[in-house]
């Protein structure tokens, strides 16, 4: 029976100072709670950026100030100055970076709208959408209703997250993804119409917040969890459609 995770674990796995073997038990614990693996990703995004803001050339300072720093940084924890590297960090990506221009892309995502682009497998599920568009509209496809979460988790290592009762499951399909099992669900949710619920696998661990993408003709709130992504995908309100998002996300486990 492996050892609990400690907040040393933690400590430990953002400043790389455990073995190999630790860190997978970690990454495991982190991928089963989701509250800490954000405080641990918003950790390591500080921490790499401001590795990335010192590596901005810059005039070198005096050999004693060098020296001191060295001192500050050897005799102060991390956890203790989080807060203040947070703020730190926040300034060196504003003034470092700036604001780029988002140019239209091949999804259809609108130059206007001031949003990052959105990850890879949001893609994927924007083609999924309309694949089950398109099934439903030809007689010669046939659909299944038939939807079980556990047989999905233990064939695919796709864990989907419990759905509200008023949510009618009109098709579930397997599709392949970039990096091994995708998950499509056609829904009618209420409100919503007709949308689609989207799981796949992805390569990097990470923990994101629901985050709307708008296409032509379709809008996703997609949000990842460990190494499993999701997407909510239809051409409702786009306040419902986060709402709904943010309510899945919050139950998956």
């Amino acid at each position: 029976m492996n050892d609990p995770i400690t907040e040393a674990d933690l400590l430990g796995y953002v400043d790389d100072q455990i073995d190999v073997a630790r860190r997978i038990e970690v990454e495991d614990y982190l991928a089963r709670h989701p509250t800490a693996a954000a405080r641990v990703m918003a950790d390591l995004r500080t921490r790499h950026a401001l590795r990335l803001s010192f590596a901005v050339p810059l005039p070198r300072p005096a050999d004693e100030t060098l020296a001191a720093a060295n001192r500050l940084e050897r005799a102060l924890a991390w956890r203790e100055i989080g807060q203040r590297l947070r703020r730190l960090a926040a300034m060196v990506a504003l003034v470092g970076f700036g604001w780029f221009a988002h140019a239209q892309g091949e999804l259809g995502i609108t130059g206007s709208e001031a949003s990052p682009k959105p990850p890879a497998f949001v893609e994927e599920a924007l083609h999924a959408h309309r694949t089950a568009l398109l099934r439903a509209r030809m007689a010669s496809q046939p659909r299944t209703t038939r939807y079980d979460p556990a047989e999905i988790l233990v064939e695919t290592g796709v864990r989907l997250p419990p759905l509200p009762g008023d949510w009618q499951v009109l098709d579930a399909q397997v599709f392949p993804s970039r990096d091994g099992h995708s998950v499509e669900m056609s829904l009618e949710a209420d409100d919503l119409g007709r949308i689609s619920l989207f799981a796949a696998q992805v390569p990097a661990f990470d923990v994101v917040a629901p985050t709307v993408a708008r296409f032509d003709g379709a809008r996703s709130v997609y949000w990842q969890t460990g190494s499993l992504a999701y997407a909510l995908t239809g051409a409702g309100s786009e306040r419902a459609l986060e709402k709904a998002a943010l309510r899945l996300s919050s139950k998956v486990q």
